[in-house]
Order: structure tokens, then C-alpha cells, then sequence
């Protein structure tokens, strides 16, 4: 049995001529009968740490000719994303490391506690970038966690190095060997260089990644995504009042140890792709898998190659930009089908997808 996810789409009067028969339109009599809303979601971590840049540089404007800076949009962000995370009994702490403080100690997430620490940060970013030294304070933390952790960190790569302390990346690596964390870097550089050092930092391990700024603040799913999924038979469908249809796609499947689409799915990513072609506003999610056969590191790069392909595909045929293109990637965990089968570990190696913003 092939899965499906349900993807629902607000349709502006009228509905996609041309659709291929690979994706099939739902119309509202159709959501009636055949959408349930489940919240069946899967935890993909026990802890997360914030270190959050309140420093200079973040006095930067988000975008030219808007007046918030990147320190405003980052703290509503954490303000209202956090607090949206489905309450799976995550552990949570908030530092910052310009100076080092710790506005929120590492403990279970209290969602209130949360928004009060974020408003306690400074008004204004000021002062020097000390991003090694808040790296090496959270040492402990991670020492103390039990479980996974992932550590957002923010940076635009730019830092102030006094002496005795290691590069950021010399951190970040160091403590992925030694304690169970992936770093999400969430970066907005102004060079080549400070590129260069944020790609560095990420390098600590396969579950490790960059996020750019703009992809961070204008799509949550690189928040949420960090922390859970949803389980691979059931997708959660919010039907608003708008008149709604839904575009009905197999998740694409891949051969074993292989990234690349296979020619009998190319039919149904056009028709993806087709559809986000004449939908501007929308922007799909891509979210790669693999079977449990190998290394786990291994398999978090493979199912990153193949959600990847995906999205190459889209980019190169229907010039669908790459911010419009959130990309995750998990391995082997929320299986579709039996790993102690042939037929199940055959659904595990998939991309599925979703589409959203609309």
C-alpha cells in the first residue's frame, strides 16, 4: 500500500488545469469525508539550548527597506515559535552569549517562563561577538542532558577571540563527539569568510546543518522540524473556512542506497512541481528518509541527498527558487513500513511532501 499525504491548499476560484494523473485533486466534498485531523507527532529530541547573538551585528536590518533588525525578528520568533511546539515534555534553556547569561536554565519547557525570558533580553543589541566562550559555558548543560539535544545557535559567523579559547567549530565538534547533539546554526552572513566559519561549525556531525536567516524567520518548519515530525501514516490537516482542495501524492520512493529520482516518480514531482509553478505564494516541504540498513550517520546524509534530488529537480525545471524549498531530513526514525521486511525498508526510503503558505 502506497502513502499518501493529504496536502491542503487554499485555491484562489478556481482549480490547476492540467493537473497530471501522478497527483490527484480533492475537492471539498472530498475533505469531508475523507480528512481527519490527528496530532499523532513523533519526538525527534528531548532538549534544546538557544544561544542567541545579542550583540552589534545583529542591529542589521532584516531586509532593505524594512524597519525591524535581525535581533527583533529572531526574538519574536522565539517568542511565538518556541511556544507552539507540541508538548512532548522537552527540556529547554535559553542563553546568551554576548555577554554569557543565562536567562533561561535548562529544565522542562515552561511555555510562560519561556516568552518572559525572551522579553528580558536586552532592548538593543550591543557589545562584542562572544561566540566561543558562550560555547564553551554550555558545556555543562550538555554534560547534564540525558537524551538528545539540539543547540540552535545564532551567528552571522563574525566573533571577538581573546585568547585561551578555540575556534567555534573546534566546539562544536568536540562536544557532537562527546555528547548526543546536533547544532542547527542559524546564520546570516556578511562574507565569504564568515560563511565559510558558520559551514564549519555545522560540520560536527551529519545531523548538524545551516539554516540562512531568512529561511529560518520565514518558514517555522526549520524550528519545528529540529524537534518533531509526524507520523509517517498520518499528516495533520488544519480545514479553515476558505474553500479548500488538496493535491493527493504518493511520497516518492528511492532504490536502496540511491538518491536520485526514479524515472516512474518523475511524473509526480512535475506535477508538484507544475502546481507550485502557479501557486507563487506557496513553498513545499521535503522531508527524506531512509530504511535502517547502515551506519545512522550515514543514513541522515543519504536521506538529506535524496530530499535534495527533490528539490535540485524543482529548482532546475521549474525555476522554483530555493526559498520557497524547506528541506529536512531524518534518517531512518518515523518508518513508514517494517524495517524486518523487504516491502516495509522499500516505503522507508522515501521523500515525503508537503505544501504550505498559501
Amino acid at each position: 500500500m502506497k502513502l499518501k499525504l493529504t496536502v491542503l491548499l487554499m485555491v484562489l476560484g478556481m482549480i490547476m488545469p492540467g493537473l497530471l494523473p501522478a497527483a490527484e485533486i480533492i475537492t471539498e466534498e472530498d475533505i469531508s469525508k475523507k480528512v481527519v485531523v490527528e496530532e499523532n507527532f513523533i519526538k525527534l529530541a528531548d532538549n534544546f539550548i538557544v544561544l542567541f547573538d545579542a550583540s552589534n551585528s545583529m542591529k542589521r536590518q532584516y531586509k532593505k527597506g524594512l524597519p525591524e533588525s535581525r535581533y527583533e525578528l529572531a526574538r519574536t520568533i522565539l517568542r511565538e515559535k518556541i511556544v507552539q511546539l507540541p508538548d512532548l515534555g522537552y527540556n529547554a534553556g535559553l542563553y546568551l552569549y554576548t555577554p554569557y547569561a543565562e536567562l533561561e536554565p535548562m529544565a522542562p519547557l515552561d511555555k510562560v517562563g519561556w516568552v518572559e525570558a525572551v522579553n528580558s533580553m536586552p532592548e538593543e543589541p550591543k557589545g562584542p561577538t562572544f561566540l566561543s566562550q558562550g560555547l564553551r559555558k554550555i558545556e555543562p548543560v550538555l554534560q547534564g542532558a540525558s537524551g538528545k539535544t539540539v543547540v540552535f545557535v545564532f551567528s552571522d559567523g563574525e566573533y571577538n577571540q581573546p585568547g585561551g579559547f578555540k575556534d567555534p567549530e573546534d566546539y562544536t565538534r568536540e562536544f557532537a563527539s562527546k555528547y548526543n547533539t546536533c547544532f542547527y546554526v542559524i546564520g546570516a552572513p556578511q562574507n565569504n569568510i564568515a560563511q565559510k566559519r558558520l559551514n564549519d561549525m555545522a560540520k560536527a556531525n551529519a545531523c548538524s546543518r545551516v539554516i540562512p536567516f531568512s529561511r529560518f524567520i520565514e518558514n517555522p518548519e526549520y524550528t519545528t522540524g529540529a524537534m518533531f515530525t509526524v507520523k509517517a501514516t498520518e499528516r495533520i490537516v488544519t480545514v479553515s473556512e476558505t474553500r479548500i482542495v488538496g493535491l493527493d501524492i504518493d511520497s516518492i520512493l528511492f532504490d536502496f542506497d540511491k538518491a536520485s529520482v526514479r524515472t516512474n516518480y518523475v511524473d509526480e514531482v512535475d506535477a508538484l512541481g507544475a502546481f507550485m509553478d502557479q501557486n507563487p505564494n506557496a513553498y513545499v516541504l521535503l522531508e527524506g528518509y531512509t530504511d535502517n540498513s547502515g551506519p545512522e550517520e550515514y543514513n541522515l546524509a543519504l536521506s538529506l541527498r535524496r530530499a535534495e534530488s527533490v528539490a535540485n529537480y524543482l529548482m532546475d525545471n521549474y525555476n522554483i527558487g530555493s526559498d520557497r524549498i524547506v528541506v529536512n531530513y531524518y534518517g531512518p526514525a518515523n518508518p513508514a513500513g517494517d524495517n524486518a521486511t523487504a516491502e516495509g525498508r522499500k516505503m522507508n526510503r522515501r521523500v515525503e511532501v508537503a505544501v504550505g503558505g498559501l
